[in-house]
């Protein structure tokens, strides 16, 4: 390479400038690369079966109470089990949940034994040993098969009618809840489902009514925790 007898005037950065720039560069990627979620669910979808009950599912998810989701398959329990947990988003659901649990997991007899209060953890299951193990549990859903009309005629029925868990779905429970349901949004949502609404846009509507469903849960409390902390201008880090 020919290089002509000329003067050139180059800048050698120094060593903290270089790391500034590659930690820049670093930080930029890595905002490139966060994502809220790796998989975004259809929640509609999930809980189409069960959207006229999802008010008393929120409140039982938002209370912990254990749930059992007993279907046909891996798939739909499983996708049930996430479904339940995002309805109480933004919080996030700090007890146990498993979308797909056999009898070979290892909490297998905790979670079976007979216990009069049966542990805080949503369990997804298949297998029909299930049905009679876990009969005692205070709210269990059981999900047909999803070409099945009954799927959409789901209605909650006593926990004393658990031996015919094996045959017709439904939600069983005897828990009376205190929040009312939300006849604008249901109406919406079914209508929705009459006319063929895209499943991206009913997963929207439910998304942002529980959103606002739990926020309006939070902001009683965040009033309180905030008139318990000292003020603004008390707070100084030189004290």
């Amino acid at each position: 390479t020919y290089i002509p007898n000329t003067n050139y005037k180059a800048a050698v950065p120094s060593v903290s400038a270089m790391e500034a720039v590659k930690s820049s560069k670093c930080a930029n990627s890595l905002r490139r690369l966060i994502v809220a979620s790796a998989y975004e669910s259809d929640m509609f979808q999930h809980l189409s079966s069960v959207v006229t009950h999802v008010h008393l599912l929120w409140e039982l998810v938002l209370l912990g109470e254990p749930i059992v989701v007993m279907a046909g398959s891996p798939t739909t329990c499983a996708e049930m089990v996430q479904a339940l947990v995002a309805t109480i988003a933004p919080l996030k659901y700090c007890a146990d949940y498993r979308p797909y649990f056999t009898i070979h997991d290892s909490e297998f007899k905790e979670y079976t034994m007979d216990a009069p209060t049966p542990p805080a953890v949503i369990l997804g299951v298949t297998n029909p040993f299930f049905a009679k193990t876990l009969q005692r549990w205070p709210h269990i859903i059981r999900i047909g098969d999803v070409s099945s009309a009954e799927n959409q005629k789901y209605r909650i029925k006593k926990s004393e009618s658990l031996k015919v868990l094996d045959s017709k779905p439904g939600v069983y429970t005897q828990y009376k809840p205190y929040l009312q349901k939300d006849k604008v949004i249901l109406k919406k949502l079914l209508r929705g489902t009459q006319t063929k609404r895209p499943r991206e846009v009913q997963t929207a509507l439910l998304k942002r009514h529980l959103m606002d469903l739990t926020e309006s849960f939070m902001i009683p409390l965040e009033r309180y925790i905030a008139s318990l902390m000292p003020l603004q201008k008390n707070i100084s880090p030189f004290k």
